[in-house]
């Protein structure tokens, strides 16, 4: 990537900040983050606000670029997952991950979106999101779940789900996911069973310290339903080689992760 441009725009009720990678003929990127401004309205007022600008935006600073991923943080999931749910399911066009994770300006929604030109995309009907440029196919997943009796099933459940997802698309765990991202309910009681769990999928899948671990963040988030103490959004490539991925260590300054 060869251009990096940032910019703010301000509207009478968000605040949007676009951040744009262009590769310079290549499959170009767009971050972009939308915050209300208005911590003083009503959490439907605040989501129309986001939403109509993110609509507005399509049009104009993101013509040409299809959304890959749409991450949307709440400050009371339970409460405001379905009034999301029905204004944006039908016009979903992407990967979609819903956390509870209050933004931190005291507002009740905040939106990341990340979005590439030059894409051809589809939903696959295990669920996965891919898409595809040159001759790379990329599978993003969101909000995947279960209701399994602890954090430790769930995730259990989560990580051999998705290795057969992977499968059915010629894809393995240990060659072609490049990053997970795991919510969970309760961090400091329920994080245990997730890395529990986590390695022993990742032994089944040759995953250990003596070959490599994927970049992952396992944070604090709820979903809606309190039952669900595990969520988990993932992304894959199929036609790296093995030579295109790097693992960054720094034995000097940290530790390694199974450490």
């Amino acid at each position: 990537m060869n251009n990096k441009k940032q910019q703010n725009i301000q509207s009478e009720k968000t605040l949007t900040e676009i951040f744009k990678y262009d590769a310079g003929g290549e499959a170009s990127e767009y971050h972009i983050i939308i915050h209300s401004t208005k911590p003083e309205d009503t959490y439907e007022e605040q989501l129309n606000a986001v939403l109509n600008t993110y609509d507005y935006l399509l049009t104009q600073e993101l013509k040409g670029a299809v959304a890959i991923l749409k991450r949307y943080f709440l400050s009371d999931a339970a409460n405001q997952a379905d009034t999301l749910l029905a204004l944006t399911t039908e016009g979903s066009d992407c990967t979609l991950s819903i956390v509870e994770q209050p933004p931190l300006d005291g507002t009740k929604i905040a939106l990341w979106v990340y979005l590439l030109t030059d894409v051809q995309t589809q939903v696959l009907h295990n669920g996965l999101f891919e898409v595809k440029h040159s001759a790379y196919r990329h599978f993003w997943g969101g909000s995947a779940f279960n209701r399994a009796a602890n954090s430790e099933y769930q995730t259990r459940l989560l990580l051999n789900d998705y290795v057969m997802q992977l499968m059915e698309q010629g894809c393995r765990l240990a060659d072609n996911c490049i990053r997970t991202w795991f919510f969970v309910q309760n961090v400091d009681v329920n994080y245990a069973g997730v890395v529990k769990a986590r390695n022993e999928v990742f032994v089944t899948q040759n995953l250990t310290e003596k070959t490599h671990y994927i970049s992952s963040t396992g944070i604090g988030g709820r979903h809606a339903d309190p039952k669900v103490l595990v969520q988990m959004d993932t992304y894959a490539v199929a036609g790296l080689q093995p030579e295109q991925i790097h693992f960054l260590y720094a034995p000097t300054h940290l530790n390694p992760t199974y450490e």
